[in-house]
């Protein structure tokens, strides 16, 4: 008789590992071990002392081994914010390449990806949507504000551009800053000073190629006038007159030729005192104490993930980056849990364990009828 229960309190036990793996609680909880082993308890979602995320509502259990011990789930839909593209964080703002969208039919927010090389795009996934690029990119405009990004110092950029001379840093990217004789760089592109057409008229040609001076809301940067209400000039720029700026958005105090002083390489804001200490960088870089690292680069504490170009640097400043956008798929966007660095099982393999269960449960449930007839005949 013994043996009859031995072979029921086993069919049991496995038959609760497989309702655990799938997530044996109602709606907006998830199934924790008690510290005693002895079964589980249900958590709500967005507590994150055990487990969850803040702001989360629906969620469901990771599959491996999450960026931290402390994060056991992937949200699927947040209470409050909106959803992080790889559902591991519920945002005040969505990170770089992607843009705030709600679903039916409750109106969810999530943070919705732009095309992967768009920086930041019209509410649009297409390619020529974009707004701005990523580090080493330029936006080729070919609708207004909006057009495709294109590496720097190629296509139109390098036209007429002096050997050698695509040197002057606008965000986190390189345009000409000086131009053939008979051209000077506007918005980094060199245009003709013989055209008369309105950008020439921007700009006070130096005669070396570059620009003396510029108007209106334009400003003089690195031999060129930029446009300080477009893109690239407002990522440096946020107010210019009478071809100077004003304000400039890194923080920094303009110079008198009305140019901005330059943070250190990725650093979108710098102290006033040291450019080259960073409170905040450019989309592709994380910031890590006071400087900028680039999101494919590791640094001490931090690991980069490749070709990552949109990331936040983890909780701890320990582990690897959460990678939100790669530029090639090197990171798979359908499972977060590798996004955030982990070990995970592939999805045939998760297959394979849950057929053997299924197996062995279906083996053991056989014998269990064979043994209960067989003794019902005797």
């Amino acid at each position: 008789m013994s043996g009859k229960f031995l072979l029921i309190g086993v069919i049991l036990q496995l038959a609760q590992a497989v309702r655990v793996a799938g997530g044996d609680c109602e709606s907006g909880k998830f199934p924790v071990a008690n510290p005693d082993g002895n079964g589980n308890t249900c958590v709500l979602c967005s507590d994150s002392t055990k487990g969850g995320i803040d702001h989360c509502a629906e969620c469901s259990l990771l599959t491996s081994k999450a960026k931290s011990s402390t994060v056991l789930i992937t949200c699927t839909k947040c209470s409050d914010n909106a959803l992080s593209p790889v559902g591991d964080a519920c945002l005040r703002k969505c990170p770089a390449g992607s843009y705030e969208t709600t679903t039916a039919p409750d109106n969810t927010r999530v943070c919705t990806p732009c095309h992967s090389s768009c920086a930041s795009c019209n509410n649009d996934p297409s390619q020529n949507s974009c707004t701005s690029c990523y580090p080493g990119f330029v936006l080729d405009h070919t609708n207004g504000p909006l057009g495709m990004c294109i590496p720097e110092c190629t296509g139109k950029y390098a036209e007429n551009c002096a050997n050698g001379q695509c040197t002057a840093k606008i965000g986190s990217s390189k345009y000409c800053s000086r131009c053939k004789t008979g051209f000077v760089p506007v918005d980094g592109i060199c245009v003709s000073v013989a055209s008369r057409g309105r950008e020439t008229t921007i700009c006070t040609p130096k005669g070396d190629g570059t620009c003396e001076s510029c108007k209106d809301t334009y400003f003089l940067q690195s031999g060129g006038c930029y446009q300080s209400t477009a893109y690239p000039g407002k990522t440096l720029c946020e107010k210019a007159s009478n071809g100077k700026c004003t304000k400039c958005i890194n923080l920094q105090t303009p110079e008198k030729d009305g140019s901005c002083p330059l943070c250190a390489a990725g650093c979108d804001l710098c102290d006033k005192s040291n450019t080259k200490t960073c409170s905040a960088c450019f989309p592709g870089y994380y910031l890590s104490g006071t400087k900028c690292t680039k999101c494919d680069t590791s640094n001490e504490s931090i690991t980069g993930v490749k070709d990552c170009v949109s990331c936040d640097p983890p909780d701890s400043n320990q582990g690897s980056v959460t990678c939100y956008v790669t530029q090639e798929p090197t990171v798979n966007p359908t499972d977060p849990s590798v996004n955030k660095g982990g070990t995970s099982l592939s999805t045939g393999a998760i297959a394979g364990i849950s057929i053997v269960i299924i197996l062995i449960i279906g083996g053991l449930a056989g014998f269990l009828c064979w043994w209960f007839l067989c003794h019902k005949k005797k």
